[in-house]
């Protein structure tokens, strides 16, 4: 029987495709099999940009963008260690990638927010720093757009009246990554841990799924007007 590809386009074969081959990855890491884990790791964030593929609205778009921009960092990072920054550089664009969707939808800047956002980024840079040799300027560089990103996700909440669940999803997944970034840099150069690499790809696909889905739906994207 042959699938065609419109129908693997659909929800439940991306989450199942996707499901399995995160299992498989998680596996392989848990039992220390580094065989196959390349191709496993980056399914699962190409299945969430095919999800939303389909949408051709602003936001959904620079999200499938950001989702793209992973799937590359991914690959960087599991290919090989010297590969690192050129990861770490695909992540910054994914995380520009969704900056720029969170900016399109709410432009209020509600600066409060950036007292915790920036007081995680801080306090999770002095903890890496004694350890981060040459690559001090680069993991600054990349906490602050990380950062920034956070804030304007937590930004959107109460401020997409149409899509209010939408800006939850954004605030939960931008922390997630942001979590699971920290735990990155923590097993890349402090200690390595294989619990920690298990825990932090469950927080990297869920803040990366929640992050999916809190693209807009198909229709114009409302932006409430700017208030002092």
């Amino acid at each position: 029987m042959i699938v065609n590809m419109h129908s693997l386009l659909r929800p439940i074969w991306l989450v199942v495709i996707g499901t399995a081959f995160a299992a498989t990855f998680l596996y392989s890491t848990a039992i220390g099999e580094l065989a196959g884990r390349l191709i496993t790791k980056v399914v699962p964030v190409l299945c969430l940009a095919l999800w939303l593929l389909p949408r051709r609205n602003a936001s959904a778009r620079w999200i499938m963008t950001g989702l793209l921009l992973s799937a590359i960092g991914d690959f960087c990072l599991e290919w090989s260690s010297s590969w690192f920054l050129a990861g770490l550089i695909s992540f910054l664009l994914a995380h520009l990638a969704y900056l720029t969707a969170y900016l399109g939808l709410v432009r209020r800047a509600r600066l409060i927010l950036l007292v915790p956002v920036a007081a995680f980024g801080v306090a999770s840079f002095r903890v890496l720093e004694p350890s981060l040799g040459d690559m001090t300027l680069a993991v600054a560089i990349y906490t602050a757009v990380i950062c920034c990103m956070l804030w304007r996700a937590w930004a959107t909440v109460g401020e997409r009246p149409s899509e209010p669940r939408k800006a939850w999803w954004a605030a939960l997944g931008a922390t997630s990554f942001a979590l699971s970034d920290t735990l990155v840099a923590w097993t890349r150069f402090v200690e390595p841990s294989t619990t920690l690499a298990i825990a932090l790809m469950l927080l990297y696909w869920g803040g990366q799924w929640a992050i999916a889905a809190s693209a807009s739906d198909d229709s114009p994207d409302i932006m409430p007007p700017v208030r002092p």
